[in-house]
């Protein structure tokens, strides 16, 4: 079986928070992790945020984005970016922008149905429930 993890639950993965313990366990077992195509983007986008609001200092916040950086491409395998995946991302935001769906959620759940049979992990209760009405296999990580 393939995980998918979107940003929210690949944070937890390199920052010790709530939640951290139950990811870890869901990846122990599997040997394919998948990730979006703009992870890269989004992780530091989270990384940095919790350095602005002091929940990390900024050497942990360098150290965590050079631990990350090594992992991607080796274990977390990232979906790449296409034309398809684009319009499967926006037919989802057409469809579930009323639901809450944001467009880089969109593009995430694209990058999962994309790797068929991935189980999507989140920690995103709103991303869970529109992967789930989706068709996605999900484990929402509190």
């Amino acid at each position: 079986m393939s995980l998918f993890l979107d940003t929210s639950a690949l944070v937890k993965l390199f920052v010790q928070e709530p939640g951290s313990e139950a990811v870890e366990r869901a990846v122990e077992s599997d040997s394919e992790l998948y990730v979006g195509p703009f992870v890269n983007h989004e992780f530091t986008s989270a990384i940095q945020r919790k350095r602005k609001d002091r929940k990390i200092t900024v050497v942990d916040a360098n150290l965590t984005l050079a631990r990350f950086r090594r992992c991607l491409g080796l274990e977390l395998v990232p979906v790449p970016f296409s034309d398809p995946l684009a319009r499967r991302a926006l037919a989802l935001l057409e469809r579930h922008g009323p639901d809450g769906l944001r467009t880089l959620d969109a593009f995430q759940m694209a990058a999962c149905l994309e790797r068929q049979g991935s189980v999507m992990v989140t920690a995103d209760g709103i991303l869970a429930r529109i992967a789930q009405a989706q068709g996605i296999s999900t484990r929402l990580i509190g």
